[in-house]
This record gives structure tokens, C-alpha cells and sequence, in this order.
């Protein structure tokens, strides 16, 4: 089984290592060369972690991946001043999480891939695909074109696979984007901590501190993508009067920006159909397989690699690549994470509000139970919301 893939970010370094172990032939073409940067928060969940250490990475035991800085808390900041400051929950998978620089990530995760045997093509950028009951062709700029028995589409938001392929693009209502710059110089208050800020000034707008090692930061703003459009909102603004605020400028005070702002689409799992066609599989961003609170993308990304490849040995025991055969994909998808997404896209209008926010981060403080179900949320681990969380919105109670 020859398999091409489109994107060497952790969706396709993930399948191309997992591929390559299980003796496919596998080709990854990526359009730029490493290392190169990635836009994103560099964030690493507790199920990312897993995912590394299932990929040999990372050993959670012994801390984050090489450059990464550990992450044992969450400090969430609400409208009104209410504060929760709590452990990572130790029933998602330890309560280790992590943040590492994409740029130094992905980088290491295309080296496993390469060391399992997958053939990495820099500067590669896929123009066309076409998929025949014979195999699949993709053709890259400059003329050359590559055969092969499968392909996955691992090139992020915009895909070109996913065009090509006639899958129709995200609605606004279905993605959002979001801007990042790093600070360096900083003493941060919680450099143990995931930190996101809900502010009054910034609403439906949220922002985020995540810390790195030798007091650098990761500081960046989401916005749902028609939200923005609607009310003609530039981002980087927004990342600006975030700093300023006195929360964020707290935290940041004495630190100094490197680099320039930079921006992302996210489209969110709400909207993930179109996952399964004869000979070819759409994975992470691609896919839409992105946490709509968070933004968080890594963990599901890294995932369904691990889920594509499975099913593509599957079919390729069976003697098939028919989209039948490969539905088991779509189907362990939605099992695992679709549905919470459907969900968390749900919550996102409690987000938006600043009394809701209030009631549920007291809420929180008051209740252990509380607490659990928010983190169990809000990393994409809670297949729906319990009565309990629901009566923390509505009443603060």
C-alpha cells in the first residue's frame, strides 16, 4: 500500500509514522520546509500528550516535549472578576499538559515520521488531485505528479485536497480565526498555567497567556469568524487592547514583543462532514476537527492520524479502498470527539455572555463536580453536558 499525504503538520506526521510502522510506503508532500512556524497556540492537552507518548515523543513521566514548557493548572478569568486558579484534572489522562512552539513540534514529529520510514518531499505544494477505481494522482506545482494507492489530506484550513476533492468550504458560523504573538522578558504570575481572559471590553472575544520556557509567552485573541465580519472587527486591534488591559498588561508588564502578529483560520468540528471519499480521508484541520471553545486542534489532529491509519490497514487487508470500507473512519471520528464538538459549539453562546461566565467560574469554585465538568469540556472530553454544569450557567448555583 503506497499512501501519499497532502500536509506534514501533526495530522499527517501522525498517520505517516503509525502508516510507515505498519509497513505502508508512505509519502508525505509538504509545501514548505523544515523548520518552519505554524500559527497556533501551542497548546498541548493531556490527550496530546498520550498521543506523543503513543508516538514515542514524549514520556509524560518526564515532562514535555524537548522546548516545551509543562502546564499543571488552568487560570480562567471571567468578566466580573471572578477567578478560578485549579489543577489540571487528574482524570483527563494524568492532568499533564504542556505548551511547545510549533515550529519546534512539528519538526520533531516529521523526524519521527522519517524515522519510521515515511519519505518526507519539502517544498512540495499540491495543485490537483484526481481519484480513478485505479488510485490517486496528485499533481504539484511545477508539473510532477504523484501516484500512489490512497491519499490523506492533512494540509490544514484553507485544504486543497478538501477543495479539490468538491467538499464545500466552513460557513463563518463554523470557524473562527485568531491572532498570536510571543512575548519574551516576562515573569508571569502562573507560569504553570493555561491562562484565558474573558474581558467586557473584548466579548464575544477571548484571549489567552500560555507560558514557554526562559519567560517567553505565547499571547494571542479568538473571535468566531461571522462575529468578526459582522461588526468589521481587525484582530490585531483586538490583540493589542487585550495587552493593554489591565489583567494582560499585568502579566505582561517588562516583557517585549518578538516577531510579528500572526493569524489563523480555525474551522471548527461543528461542521465536520465530508470526511470519506473512495481512495481518500480528510484529517485535522482539514477536516474540521478543531475544539469550537478553545480553538484547540493538536490533540485531534494527532488522533485522527492514529484513526485514518487503522482504518486505511483495514481496507488494505480487506483489498479495498472504496468508501464503505473506509466509513469506519468517519464512524470512530464521531465516537471520539464529533459529538463533543457538536456540543461545545452549543456552549459557545455562554461564552459570549459576561453574567453566564460569572455564574459558572463561581460555580466552579464552589463545586469540585463543577470544576471537573468544565475542564471535562472544555478539552473535549465530555460527550454532553450534565446538570450539574447546566444549573452552574443558568443559576451560578
Amino acid at each position: 500500500m503506497h499512501v501519499a499525504i497532502v500536509g506534514a503538520g501533526p495530522a499527517g506526521s501522525s498517520a505517516a509514522t503509525f502508516l510507515a510502522r505498519a509497513g505502508a510506503e508512505v509519502t508525505l508532500l509538504e509545501r514548505a520546509r523544515f523548520p518552519r512556524d505554524k500559527v497556533c497556540g501551542d497548546g498541548l492537552t493531556p490527550r496530546s500528550l498520550w498521543m506523543l507518548e503513543e508516538l514515542g515523543l514524549a514520556e509524560r513521566a518526564k515532562g514535555p516535549p524537548p522546548g516545551g514548557a509543562s502546564i499543571t493548572s488552568v487560570y480562567l478569568a471571567s468578566p466580573g472578576g471572578v477567578v478560578v486558579k485549579a489543577p489540571m484534572p487528574a482524570h483527563v489522562f494524568g492532568g499533564k499538559s504542556a505548551v511547545v512552539p510549533r515550529e519546534l513540534l512539528d519538526h520533531q514529529l516529521v523526524q519521527l515520521a522519517i524515522g519510521a520510514g515515511a519519505v518526507l518531499r519539502e517544498g512540495a505544494l499540491a495543485e490537483g488531485v484526481e481519484l480513478s477505481e485505479r488510485g490517486v494522482t496528485v499533481s504539484l506545482r511545477g508539473g510532477e505528479r504523484v501516484d500512489a494507492d490512497v491519499l490523506l489530506g492533512c494540509d490544514g484550513s484553507p485544504s486543497v485536497v478538501r477543495a479539490q476533492l468538491g467538499a464545500p468550504g466552513f460557513p463563518d458560523q463554523d470557524a473562527a480565526f485568531a491572532v498570536r504573538v510571543y512575548y519574551e522578558g516576562l515573569t508571569l504570575s502562573h507560569p504553570d498555567a493555561y491562562a484565558i481572559f474573558w474581558e467586557k471590553d473584548l466579548l464575544p472575544a477571548y484571549g489567552w497567556i500560555f507560558p514557554l520556557p526562559d519567560g517567553r509567552a505565547n499571547v494571542g485573541v479568538g473571535l468566531r469568524t461571522d462575529r468578526m465580519r459582522k461588526a468589521g472587527i481587525k484582530l490585531p486591534e483586538v490583540l493589542d487592547r487585550f495587552c493593554a488591559l489591565p489583567r494582560a498588561a499585568a502579566e505582561l508588564r517588562g516583557g517585549r514583543r518578538v516577531g510579528r502578529v500572526r493569524g489563523h483560520h480555525l474551522p471548527f468540528g461543528t461542521f465536520a462532514r465530508h470526511l470519506v471519499w473512495d481512495r481518500c480521508l480528510l484529517l485535522g484541520d482539514a477536516a474540521g476537527f478543531i475544539n469550537p471553545l478553545t480553538g484547540e486542534g493538536i490533540e485531534f489532529a494527532l488522533e485522527s492520524g492514529k484513526l485514518a491509519a487503522e482504518a486505511l490497514v483495514a481496507a488494505d487487508r480487506a483489498g479495498s479502498f472504496a468508501r464503505a470500507q473506509l466509513a469506519s473512519y468517519e464512524r470512530r471520528c464521531g465516537e471520539r470527539f464529533t459529538h463533543a464538538f457538536r456540543q461545545n459549539g452549543k456552549l459557545q453562546r455562554v461564552f459570549e455572555h459576561p453574567r453566564l461566565i460569572d455564574n459558572l467560574m463561581r460555580s466552579a469554585n464552589r463545586s469540585q463536580r463543577v470544576l471537573d465538568e468544565l475542564a471535562s469540556v472544555l478539552l473535549g472530553e465530555a460527550p454532553k453536558v450534565g446538570w450539574r454544569l447546566a444549573a452552574a450557567v443558568a443559576l451560578g448555583v
